[in-house]
C-alpha cells in the first residue's frame, strides 16, 4: 500500500530516516514509478493474488538478502471506492459481493502478507512486522459525519480492520520465540482534500481538535521498525488524537 495518502508519506519518511525500502503496491499504480523518484526498488503485487504475492515477497526477499521489517498498508477504504452511490449501500441491502471484494484485500491480503513476509523475517532470525488497522477496527462510526458527503463508512471496512487487530495478536504469540515482533497500528480520519463540513464535524469528535496530517502517523512505523521497541509485541497502537478515548 505504499502509494496510498498515507503509505506516499511513509515510504517518504521512512526513507528519509535511512530504512532500506522495497516498495510494493497493486498492478497499474505508478508504484515503479514513485519508487524510482525515490531511488529505491518497487514491486508491483495484488495483495488478493496469493500467486502475486508469494512470488512478490520472494522478489523482495532477495533484494536485500532478506529481510527485518514488514509492513502490510495495503486496504480498500471508503474513498477508494469512489463517489458513485451504489458503492454505499444501506447495510440492509448490503451486497455480498462489494463485502468479500473488502475482505479479500483488507484482511486475506494481510494473511497472505504476514505468511509470506514472516517465512523470511524467521529465516532471518526475526525482525518487525506491522500490520495497519484503523480506528474502526476499535469503535463504530458516528454514521452522522458522513451526511452530504459522497463517501460513507462500510461493514467490511470495520469487520477486516478488527480482524488485522485479532490477526496481529496472534500472530505475536505464534512468532514470539521466533524473535518476530508484530503489532497492529490504528490511524484515526487523516487529512486529505476533505470538505470543510466533514473536517469540522470529524474534528469536533477528537479530543485534540483535528484531523491527523499524514506526517503524524509515521513515528509509531519508526519506532516500531527500530530496536527502541524490541520487548513490544502484540499491541495494537492507536494514533488517532484522543478519538477513541471518548
Amino acid at each position: 500500500g505504499s502509494c496510498g495518502s498515507l503509505g506516499e508519506a511513509h515510504a517518504r519518511i521512512l526513507a528519509d530516516h535511512g530504512a532500506r525500502l522495497i516498495l510494493a503496491d497493486k498492478p497499474g499504480s505508478p508504484v515503479l514509478e514513485k519508487a524510482n523518484d525515490l531511488g529505491l526498488p518497487g514491486i508491483e503485487i495484488d495483495a488478493s493474488n496469493e500467486e502475486q504475492m508469494v512470488a512478490g515477497v520472494a522478489q523482495a526477499g532477495k533484494i536485500h538478502d532478506g529481510l527485518d521489517g514488514s509492513i502490510f498498508n495495503a486496504a480498500i477504504t471508503s474513498e477508494a471506492l469512489g463517489a458513485s452511490k451504489n458503492k454505499f449501500p444501506d447495510f440492509e441491502d448490503y451486497p455480498l459481493k462489494l463485502w468479500e471484494q473488502a475482505l479479500e484485500v483488507n484482511l486475506t491480503g494481510a494473511f497472505l502478507f504476514a505468511r509470506e513476509t514472516g517465512k523470511i523475517l524467521k529465516d532471518g532470525g526475526g525482525g518487525s512486522m506491522i500490520l495497519v488497522s484503523s480506528i474502526y477496527g476499535i469503535v463504530g462510526p458516528d454514521h452522522r459525519i458522513y451526511e452530504g458527503q459522497a463517501f460513507r463508512s462500510f461493514p467490511a471496512y470495520s469487520a477486516s480492520k478488527a480482524g488485522i487487530i485479532g490477526l496481529a495478536r496472534w500472530l505475536s504469540t505464534w512468532w514470539g520465540s521466533d524473535g518476530i515482533r508484530v503489532n497492529s497500528v490504528c490511524p484515526g480520519g487523516v487529512l486529505n482534500e476533505h470538505q470543510e463540513a466533514f473536517v469540522k464535524s470529524y474534528s469536533d469528535r477528537v479530543p485534540m481538535g483535528r484531523m491527523a496530517n499524514k506526517e503524524d502517523i509515521t513515528g509509531i512505523l519508526i519506532y516500531l521498525l527500530s530496536d527502541s521497541s524490541h520487548y513490544c509485541t502484540g499491541q495494537n497502537f492507536a494514533i488517532d488524537g484522543g478519538l477513541t478515548c471518548w
